[in-house]
């Protein structure tokens, strides 16, 4: 259960629930049916990630490179894909354009984070990290993950009371 390799298989799946979201290839009915499920599911599961990275993973790196700033600003594209994701959650039709362009929006964010934490936390992770080390993160940052998940941290309601005033 290394960290690096639970938080990129997690990065992964976001990378095709994203895919799955544009994909307009079945019915009307079906599609508003798998948006809205693929939607709850990527919503708890992006809150979730963040979360525990900030609570079981970060603090560590934090410890280990001090004030780089990596850290930080991975915190701060948390908050801003919290926003997207509201907009997001917010969009009732998710048939609509409204529904693709919040995606869009969610998609680009996502995809930025997703690449700088890789490049540079996660790496500076593995190359400095031992193996045990990475070990016993992976299993917190599973196990806290897992429970976020467990408690609805995707609903609209819980994902609007993460951001800031």
């Amino acid at each position: 259960m290394d960290v690096v390799d639970v938080i990129i298989a997690d990065h992964v799946r976001f990378e095709n629930l994203l895919r799955r979201l544009r994909a307009r290839d079945i019915d009307l009915d079906a599609l508003r049916a798998r948006r809205r499920a693929d939607r709850a599911e990527l919503a708890g599961l992006l809150v979730a990630h963040a979360l525990a990275e900030e609570s079981e993973v970060y603090p560590k790196l934090r410890e280990l490179f001090g004030g780089d700033g990596h850290v930080e600003h991975g915190e701060d594209e948390h908050v801003d894909g919290h926003r997207k994701l509201l907009a997001l959650l917010d969009v009732a039709d998710v048939t609509a354009k409204d529904f693709d362009r919040a995606l869009g929006k969610l998609a680009n964010s996502l995809t930025h984070h997703l690449d700088e934490e890789e490049r540079t936390l996660l790496n500076d992770a593995r190359l400095n990290l031992d193996a045990d080390t990475r070990a016993s993160l992976g299993a917190a940052w599973l196990a806290e993950r897992d429970r976020l998940i467990a408690t609805g941290c995707g609903s609209r309601d819980a994902v609007a009371a993460l951001l800031p005033d």
